[in-house]
């Protein structure tokens, strides 16, 4: 009798269906998830700060303590830049809307072409300053909870001491603890890398065009700067959002002469497409492994399941849910889908290390030459 090989059946129903499941409790669950997830990401960085620290042979105790002292100030920091300046924009964006209206006005009585109704309508419906607070609200809506968002991360750490001792206790098998711990460490290294190289791309290129701003005397140059950190965080989409504002500013200011509004433009342009598109790529993608349409898929998922604001986040929840199909046989083909190449190693602790190190070997060298 010749034995039957046992083929593992994917069960298309069953995922349909777990797959409805998950994402209905996601919607509905958002009041609670989005916090959370915030709170997660947020105790990761507090406990990367905190490694940083104890790599001076500081205490544990008191390198958590400057961890959350940095968070605290740079929070603060955001929190006054954003305060000092939100309500001179506001209020001189009415001033920029008659300047828009004045500018078309002016540019078909030069070009003695009839002014067309529809573009009355339009400049009509057309209102900067609520588009200018629907993409401040986007920015804050994710911290709406606040207090929860602190609540748990507390909490996160304190669980965090305990985290290895339970999985030991937990799952019996050496192995499945293994493939477990590989996980959680790739997922940690992996988002702790994304988070760092875009945290340092977005200030360069904040840094670079305040510059080109504040040269040619841009109003609000170093607010137009915030969010343009901010919202290089979004993928693609978050650049051209960035850019709409110092641009149009740049065209309708009354002491802003066609010279200087070129090259403000044409710099700001520049610098997103060097930094997007050449600097960020070559540090980025070939760490994480992610397939440019997977992005953008992932982009429009959470818009539509919570708001454009996770567009920020969209990414590092891509690259924890690509590690994880990688590591189980059934969905390893959809994780090979998402990636750009088709290898899905995951990384040991020794590898990482040896990783690190010779990127900043790289570095050394780079900037003694």
């Amino acid at each position: 009798m010749f034995k039957k090989k046992k083929t593992e059946e994917v069960n298309i129903p069953l995922i349909i269906v777990s797959s409805f499941i998950v994402f209905y409790t996601l919607y509905i669950g958002a009041s609670f998830i989005i916090p959370f997830i915030i709170a997660v990401l947020l105790s990761f960085a507090i406990i990367w700060a905190s490694n940083f620290y104890q790599r001076f042979k500081i205490p544990k105790l008191i390198a958590m303590v400057f961890s959350l002292a940095t968070y605290f100030i740079i929070f603060w920091l955001f929190w006054e830049l954003i305060n000092s300046n939100i309500d001179e924009v506001i209020k001189k964006l009415p001033d920029y809307q008659e300047q828009v209206s004045e500018i078309i006005k002016n540019f078909f009585n030069a070009t003695n072409i009839p002014e067309p109704k529809s573009i009355n309508g339009m400049l009509k419906n057309f209102d900067m300053a609520s588009i200018f607070q629907t993409i401040l609200g986007w920015i804050t809506s994710a911290f709406s909870n606040i207090w929860m968002i602190f609540f748990y991360t507390l909490f996160i750490l304190l669980e965090y001491r305990y985290f290895g001792d339970k999985l030991t206790l937990m799952i019996s098998s050496e192995e499945k603890r293994e493939n477990i711990s590989e996980i959680i460490n790739k997922i940690k290294n992996d988002t702790k890398a994304y988070f760092i190289i875009k945290t340092i791309v977005s200030f360069i290129t904040a840094f670079l065009s305040y510059l080109v701003m504040a040269t040619f005397n841009l109003d609000f140059a170093i607010f137009w700067s915030f969010l343009i950190f901010i919202l290089n965080f979004i993928p693609n989409v978050g650049s051209i959002i960035a850019l709409f504002f110092p641009i149009l500013i740049a065209l309708i200011q009354k002491d802003m002469t066609i010279i200087s509004f070129s090259f403000i433009a044409s710099g700001l342009i520049w610098i997103q497409i060097l930094m997007g598109n050449i600097v960020e790529p070559k540090f980025m993608w070939n760490r994480l492994n992610l397939s440019p349409l997977a992005i953008i898929l992932s982009l429009s998922f959470w818009w539509a399941l919570w708001g454009v604001i996770w567009m920020l986040l969209s990414v590092p929840i891509m690259v924890i849910i690509n590690i994880i199909l990688a590591k189980i046989p059934t969905t390893k083909p959809i994780a090979i889908l998402l990636s750009e190449k088709w290898e899905l190693k995951i990384q040991s602790d020794e590898e990482v290390t040896k990783t690190r190190k010779r990127i900043l070997n790289k570095i050394k060298d780079k900037i003694l030459k």
